[in-house]
């Protein structure tokens, strides 16, 4: 079957455009340039600051969850529904980030006890940078003026924050 000119000449076209459209990419394909000796040193620099951070932020993060700890076990003690048999579980302050390091300055944690075959769990909240504010209940810590700095970056806080166990 033989076409008609009108179509050879539209197809001639669309293929002659599809030829024009593929050598416009090909011609964007040019050679990539090879960084040059202070651009690799540079890339170098910035890894080697991100993982400096990296570092950093993880420092902070174990000293907010070793303070909030050290707090934690002060409480239990001091607390006769804490009885033998109860294990303190951290988990950290979730406000600590690279632009954040020092959080909030609150931590989560949980109390838990095995009575029987049931499991008794408390959740509390911890400062990580004050022995004297402690720990609290969570739904007596909601009750604080001091509730409204939780999941927001309290840059009152001291960085590096302080070590609780030692005292320093």
């Amino acid at each position: 079957m033989q076409m008609k000119k009108p179509a050879r000449i539209f197809l001639g076209a669309i293929a002659l455009f599809i030829t024009l459209c593929v050598l416009v990419c090909l011609s964007a394909c040019g050679k990539v340039e090879e960084p040059n000796a202070a651009q690799k040193m540079e890339a170098a620099r910035m890894v080697q600051n991100q993982g400096e951070a990296f570092k950093q932020l993880e420092d902070s993060r174990a000293r907010a969850r070793s303070n909030a700890e050290v707090n934690g076990r002060a409480y239990m003690a001091e607390n006769p529904r804490f009885s033998d048999g109860s294990k303190l579980v951290s988990h950290g302050d979730s406000t600590q980030s690279f632009e954040c390091p020092q959080g909030d300055g609150w931590a989560s944690l949980s109390i838990m006890k095995v009575i029987n075959k049931d499991i008794e769990k408390s959740k509390i909240k911890c400062s990580t940078a004050s022995l004297t504010l402690g720990c609290y209940i969570e739904d007596d810590f909601q009750k604080k003026p001091f509730a409204s700095e939780e999941n927001k970056c309290n840059k009152n806080l001291p960085y590096p924050l302080p070590d609780l166990a030692s005292g320093k």
